[in-house]
């Protein structure tokens, strides 16, 4: 007599529809959120190069400034804390400021920025891009500009 309960429980579809549902739209939200961050990550990584080059940039043209090492960091924290977007501040630690030397005098500057990303979704981590449970990627960009002679 269980038997035939058994056999209508388990042929019996109703409900079938939100089991389905429940499991594609687990796929689809983390494909949604994964276009999402990657969209994050190239916007700040577009943003880290548009201030090293500004600060470069800014640089080479000032070359006789006593303060152009602090003076370019300050520049370079400027323009990436203005367009961050939600993210963490860069702080000076992560911009370096090298003057690289001629024979007689420095030729060029040269500005990198290390800034620490951190992902909204477990993509990256599935993808190995990252090696922590932090989820958090560093980011690099570095520019470098011949200084302008008078």
């Amino acid at each position: 007599m269980r038997k035939p309960r058994f056999r209508r429980f388990f042929r019996n579809e109703n409900g079938s529809i939100i089991v389905e549902t429940a499991l594609m739209i687990t796929v689809l939200l983390l494909l949604v959120f994964g276009i999402v961050d990657m969209g994050r990550s190239l916007y700040i990584a577009n943003t880290l190069i548009l201030s090293a080059r500004d600060g470069a940039r800014t640089a080479a043209v000032h070359i006789n400034n006593g303060t152009l090492v602090s003076d370019t960091r300050t520049l370079v924290l400027s323009r990436f804390n203005t367009y961050r977007f939600g993210g963490p501040m860069l702080v000076t630690d992560s911009v370096t400021v090298t003057l690289l030397p001629n024979s007689t005098s420095p030729a060029s500057v040269q500005v990198k920025i290390a800034y620490p990303f951190n992902w909204l979704t477990p993509v990256p981590r599935l993808l190995k891009w990252t090696n922590n449970a932090t989820y958090t990627s560093v980011l690099h960009s570095q520019a470098e500009y011949k200084f302008e002679q008078p």
